[in-house]
């Protein structure tokens, strides 16, 4: 079974013209389409990239964890997303990146656990892959975009390897992120509350 890692530079070095829709990347990877968009759309979140990127990404990531959500298993795309195109250098760029970075952990890899990434367990998984989806769509503070992504490029590559330790690692970061989030969210609503209330701030 061909690595994650070895997929990816497969899938750049197969890539001849200037850009590259949707379609071909998925024709080009197949039945293993799920995990590997997961991870190509959430490693730009982790680089410099220009502003809206994110919810560009996070679109492309909500059809994917959609679909795991429902228990597809092959890979349905929109006609005007899979005509949709980027650039053979910004697929290289990622590529790039994430390939020394998916190498190291895949020392670490094997397959185990499996039952994490079979069919059944995908569909909560799609759940809360959607949830970091949306919070990688929306402007928020001091979290950014990089624990999601993290978490979902960590949800992804275990699916592909089959491994549900490096599941597991993703969906504890997600947790993590989300409840982070939930506790800001509460600390600033309280805060909003008593300036509002006119009472003496709880710090």
């Amino acid at each position: 079974m061909l690595r994650t890692s070895d997929i990816l530079v497969r899938l750049s070095t197969s890539t001849t013209g200037e850009r590259i829709t949707l379609f071909e990347i998925v024709a080009r990877i197949r039945a293993r389409a799920f995990g590997v968009l997961l991870i190509l759309f959430a490693a730009p979140n982790a680089l410099p990239m220009p502003p809206g990127f994110s919810t560009f990404s996070a679109i492309f990531i909500l059809l994917v964890a959609i679909q795991l959500m429902v228990g597809r298993t092959a890979l349905w795309i929109p006609r005007r997303l899979g005509y949709k195109s980027v650039s053979r250098q910004h697929l290289d760029r990622v590529i790039a990146w994430i390939v020394p970075k998916l190498r190291r952990i895949e020392r670490w890899s094997k397959p185990r656990y499996i039952r994490l990434t079979r069919q059944n367990a995908r569909r909560p998984l799609g759940i809360l892959i959607i949830i970091l989806a949306l919070i990688m769509a929306l402007p928020i503070p001091i979290i950014g975009n990089v624990p999601p992504a993290i978490a979902i490029i960590l949800m992804g590559f275990g699916m592909l390897e089959r491994d549900g330790i490096w599941v597991g690692a993703g969906v504890a970061i997600a947790l993590i992120d989300i409840a982070v989030i939930v506790a800001l969210g509460f600390g600033f609503a309280t805060i909003g509350m008593a300036i509002y209330d006119g009472l003496p701030l709880p710090f």
